[in-house]
């Protein structure tokens, strides 16, 4: 499930939703058999009906509309998946402006209320496939990667606006992702300014909060997250050595299998950004839509990777800071010393 803090969305290890047979028995057969018809024609593209079939009940008894679901959902993932103007998708899916506006929030609180178990921390076999995964890119028992990258917004309507302001002087939010060896999310957290520090909005995080109050319920002993020179040395958390020009070889060797296996989380933010290219920048004010419009995304992009839909990046992703120094932990110094001994 979801918790909503400050008008961030947080991604945390509930149970799966309940689906309630009233709603069901409302639910038109012949508008989803229809909706499979048109959909099954479309090789990779299963996975929009499994949206479809499973937020419809829900999406019907709210909306109360006269526009067929088919097109209200299909309108929604245009938007989310396009930089066309919300004029032009009105006009393309023949409704107004302001109703594709209206349903694309609505899309996402229900995309991120009723599928957000697409979301979630590898425990047992997905955890031993990440594991895997991340030994074959040289960096063994690791359970995932983070890193952080900015999603632009316009001047969003908050107490303190230039705070979104970040390094590059525009406005955009933080979204800290932790992802398995197979470029799928396994915790996402959003919403937090752009000019913060990546560390500042990964301290925040659930996963940041338990890894301070209960770092075993996470990541199992002898295992840790990989990630860059922006987040702490933590027993659980292994960052490169800082390069001060006296490196060994092995500490060399050490940053290069790491940075080679992080890699990974990195590629996973270019997917998101080239499926969901409505993330290059987020025409909403609102903080607490913004983060549910990007937790959807990222709901979304698990569902297509399980789906086994190909995507090819097409460009870089901008990197948040990564600049702060941070206090040495010396049971982490020495973990990563034991690491680093391996290679």
């Amino acid at each position: 499930m979801y918790c909503m803090e400050n008008g961030m969305m947080n991604t945390v290890c509930g149970d799966p939703f309940q689906r309630s047979n009233n709603l069901w028995k409302k639910w038109s057969h012949s508008t989803v058999l229809q909706t499979s018809k048109v959909i099954s024609d479309c090789p990779g593209d299963m996975w929009k009906y499994d949206v479809m079939t499973t937020i419809g009940p829900f999406y019907w008894n709210r909306q109360h509309s006269k526009v067929p679901l088919q097109n209200s959902v299909l309108a929604c993932l245009w938007t989310l998946s396009n930089q066309e103007s919300y004029r032009g998708v009105a006009d393309r899916f023949n409704i107004t402006k302001s109703t594709v506006c209206l349903y694309l929030h609505e899309f996402c609180s229900l995309v991120t209320t009723y599928l957000s178990h697409h979301i979630s921390w590898p425990t047992g076999q997905a955890l031993h496939n990440s594991e895997l995964g991340f030994r074959a890119a040289g960096f063994p028992n690791t359970v995932c990667a983070v890193d952080g990258c900015h999603i632009p917004i316009v001047k969003p309507h908050c107490e303190n606006p230039v705070a979104y302001i970040n390094r590059k002087q525009l406005y955009s939010v933080v979204l800290t992702g932790f992802c398995d060896s197979e470029r799928r999310f396994c915790h996402v957290n959003v919403g937090h300014p752009g000019s913060w520090h990546d560390a500042r909005a990964f301290r925040l995080s659930a996963v940041g909060r338990l890894l301070d109050e209960d770092p075993q319920s996470l990541v199992p002993e002898g295992m840790h997250i990989i990630g860059d020179s922006a987040y702490p040395l933590l027993p659980q958390l292994m960052r490169p050595y800082r390069d001060n020009g006296h490196l060994t070889a092995r500490q060399r060797r050490f940053n290069q299998k790491l940075n080679v296996a992080r890699m990974v989380i990195e590629h996973t933010f270019g997917l998101l950004k080239t499926k969901f290219r409505r993330l290059k920048c987020l025409y909403m004010k609102n903080i607490a839509n913004i983060s549910t419009a990007v937790t959807a995304c990222c709901i979304l992009h698990n569902m297509c990777l399980e789906e086994g839909e190909a995507i090819e990046v097409d460009e870089q992703v901008e990197a948040a800071d990564n600049r702060a120094p941070h206090p040495q932990n010396q049971d982490a110094v020495l973990h990563r010393n034991q690491i680093c001994d391996l290679f």
